[in-house]
């Protein structure tokens, strides 16, 4: 008898057991069938097609490992060149200095100043490196993520997304950015930090970003295995950022995951949203104004027998919002420059070090500044991974190496004096050669039919012309900017 009762009690606790699962499984295909056929007639014709590609079978692409830049060693030690009085070049014209960059606020046409927000939505309120943004929203935005992770339901969450009044949600975002000077990047993380002032769990935030940022235009994707990763494409290559190809791209899979994804399989969807098909560009991102307190920095160096200090401020919240960017190739860290405030205050300082003097002289007088004025450290020693800085950058951190310094020293070049520069690439190593408009001395190189005289921002005390003695007799690869 007592076997018995066990024996029942154990069936009816199956039969609850199964009973809750079909409860549950039918709760969830209840919640799918209503958000699938909700609101369908205000789905554009987009959406519509768009929905067809996500709940077709998704199929299996393979993660690969990041790409890296330059696999060589960089040298741990720098060798320093003998300190003899740089010798003017007749042949070498003096200078002419450019106009010095002068900061100025713009102000936004009609067309671009955010319109008030509406006094019947949530409004919600968050910092922006320093920037106080608000942004009205659809309470069904802030709809949760539910279900299995799969096709059905990913496709559902988007139609539940896209049901929802949303385009005056974006147009918002993008007028903030457009205010606040983003650039493609910097859009991509205001987007991604108003998803997740909306949700908490990781799924419906990057679920969200990625509707966020399709209908604010980009080719942005989402894969999945055991959870859901945001890709998107770029107009330049990453390092150091795992990815896949799918038809003929390149998807990222960058930091707004905050994990890495790691090599494997996932499975993402075939096609494309018809509003999302533009990539990231990361060019001009000193267009953003970071508000917030300034760092304040001390350099100095000698040339000649004189000491030269020069002070250098900037706001703190620059350096946070360039450490979020990957890893780009050497050009685009060249290309950088600085904001134009610690610009005008930097070339105002320099340019009187190499007033009425000649090209080489000039130049030779930047190359001692970024020469000696920075401690030099690998990026394996100070940060334990490759991590190219932008010259801002380059500024605010106590150590600097051979990319780094190149391209402070290419920027101040042709920002101060007007000289055309190019990038040395070596094997573990980086450098820069200038055009002089005079026929200056030392080794040199031909590039699109041009005369390029090495200048070494690593090689300590070294003048334009000389060549780093590990490196003389190796062809690096050159490249403009």
């Amino acid at each position: 008898m007592h076997k018995q009762r066990i024996s029942i009690l154990a069936t009816l606790l199956a039969a609850l057991l199964a009973a809750h699962n079909v409860s549950a499984e039918s709760e969830y295909q209840q919640w799918l069938k209503k958000t699938q056929s909700e609101f369908q007639t205000y789905l554009d014709e987009n959406d519509k097609a768009f929905l067809t590609f996500l709940k077709q079978k998704w199929q299996p692409v393979d993660i690969r490992p990041a790409d890296q830049r330059d696999p060589q060693p960089k040298p741990e030690e720098l060798p320093a060149a003998p300190q003899k009085k740089p010798q003017p070049q007749p042949d070498t014209p003096v200078v002419t200095l450019q106009p010095l960059p002068q900061p100025e606020v713009t102000p936004l046409p009609p067309a671009q100043i955010p319109k008030p927000l509406p006094a019947d939505k949530p409004v919600t309120t968050f910092s922006f490196y320093g920037n106080t943004v608000k942004i009205a929203y659809s309470a069904g935005l802030q709809q949760r993520f539910r279900g299995p992770l799969n096709n059905e339901s990913i496709a559902a969450y988007w139609q539940q997304l896209a049901s929802t009044e949303h385009k005056d949600t974006v147009t918002q975002l993008q007028q903030q950015a457009e205010a606040l000077g983003l650039n493609d990047w910097g859009t991509a993380l205001l987007f991604d930090r108003f998803a997740r002032i909306l949700h908490q769990d990781d799924s419906s935030r990057i679920l969200t970003s990625w509707f966020l940022l399709v209908k604010g235009g980009y080719d942005a994707r989402v894969a999945y295995n055991r959870q859901v990763y945001l890709l998107l494409t770029s107009d330049q290559e990453m390092f150091g950022v795992t990815y896949f190809r799918l038809n003929g791209k390149k998807y990222y899979a960058v930091n707004l995951n905050d994990q890495p994804v790691k090599p494997g399989q996932v499975y993402t969807y075939e096609g494309q949203h018809e509003e999302g098909s533009h990539p990231l560009d990361f060019s001009q991102p000193n267009r953003f104004t970071a508000r917030g307190d300034e760092e304040q920095r001390s350099l100095h160096f000698s040339y000649d027998g004189r000491r030269y200090d020069i002070q250098v401020a900037y706001p703190q919240r620059y350096v946070s919002y360039f450490s979020s960017y990957p890893q780009l190739s050497l050009p685009n860290y060249f290309r950088a420059g600085l904001p134009a405030v610690t610009a005008t205050s930097l070339l105002t300082q320099l340019k009187p070090v190499v007033q009425g003097q000649t090209e080489t002289e000039a130049v030779n007088r930047l190359l001692r500044f970024v020469q000696t004025a920075f401690s030099y450290k690998t990026d394996e020693d100070q940060f334990h991974a490759e991590n190219y800085l932008f010259p801002l950058e380059t500024l605010h951190y106590p150590y600097s190496d051979c990319e780094d310094r190149a391209a402070l020293f290419a920027w101040l070049t042709e920002s101060l004096l007007g000289l055309d520069v190019v990038i040395l690439d070596y094997p573990g190593h980086v450098a820069t050669a200038v055009a002089f408009d005079g026929q200056a001395g030392g080794d040199s190189l031909t590039f699109q039919g041009k005369r390029y005289v090495v200048a070494d921002p690593t090689y300590i005390n070294a003048s334009a012309g000389m060549t780093m003695p590990r490196y003389a007799g190796v062809t690096p690869k050159v490249m403009a900017f």
